[in-house]
């Protein structure tokens, strides 16, 4: 297992190092990064790695700032003493989030998290988790599912299980036709990619599937109101100009 710390103390950076080692005897470190400014020089030209261990506060910013700079090949593992940036981590290509001081049975919960997704859903789903490179033969729109994680488990969700996806405090979820919703860990741009043509960006928050809307009302300001199938205590409405689309698309 290849794999790179991100850790700007030296006695956490090597107690973290030991205890992969003990615990995964074929671990090998590529790298030890100790800042912002040295992880994204050293992302620039870095072969792939397996896993990425990283604290969130270093000396000169959030490791946060190196992902939204260079997005990730390998799903990361937060490592921090805070427990406020849990959802932002997991927006961030998170795998796990590990609160330190951490243990033996957490980082070996975390190695077994890893190993899961490798059995379980094969490389193709560890690229849905974190990100698709440009050569990856399977593009997003071709995809029938997104890998999504809840808990501590991982799961994937059929892409026309999901009867809409939508933004709120900055984080991004979806919802099925059964009820249950998901945070995933892609913009809601990149989601409107994904999705497809049974899919419509109604407006800045949501994207709705064509199976989930009952009807639609026309409402003050002459907007169209959706009427879901399912129960979503969020008000929708199309905005103005993209009406006129938005009932093209609706008639298929």
């Amino acid at each position: 297992m290849r794999t790179i710390i991100i850790e700007d103390e030296d006695l956490t950076a090597e107690d973290l190092c030991s205890t992969l080692k003990r615990l995964e005897p074929n671990m090998q470190l590529c790298a030890r990064l100790t800042s912002v400014r040295e992880a994204i020089t050293y992302f620039r030209t870095a072969k792939p790695v397996d896993l990425i261990f990283s604290d969130i506060q270093l000396g000169d910013g959030e490791s946060f700032d190196i992902f939204k700079t260079i997005p990730p090949k390998a799903p990361v593992v937060f490592c921090t003493a805070y427990n406020q940036y849990m959802m932002e981590a997991f927006q961030h290509f998170g795998l796990d989030y590990i609160l330190k001081p951490f243990s033996d049975e957490s980082i070996q919960k975390t190695l077994a998290k890893y190993r899961l997704l490798q059995q379980a859903f094969n490389s193709t789903a560890l690229e849905m988790v974190h990100s698709v490179s440009n050569d990856n033969k399977i593009t997003e729109r071709t995809k029938k599912s997104l890998v999504v994680i809840h808990g501590d488990k991982i799961i994937p969700v059929q892409i026309s299980d999901i009867a809409l996806c939508y933004i709120e405090l900055d984080n991004v979820f979806v919802k099925t036709h059964s009820g249950k919703e998901y945070l995933v860990n892609k913009t809601l741009e990149e989601m409107e990619h994904l999705l497809g043509d049974d899919f419509f960006r109604v407006n800045r928050q949501h994207i709705l599937n064509r199976t989930a809307i009952a009807f639609a009302n026309l409402g003050l300001s002459r907007k169209l109101v959706i009427n879901l199938r399912i129960n979503h205590p969020t008000k929708i409405s199309v905005s103005k100009e993209k009406y006129q689309v938005f009932i093209q698309w609706l008639e298929g």
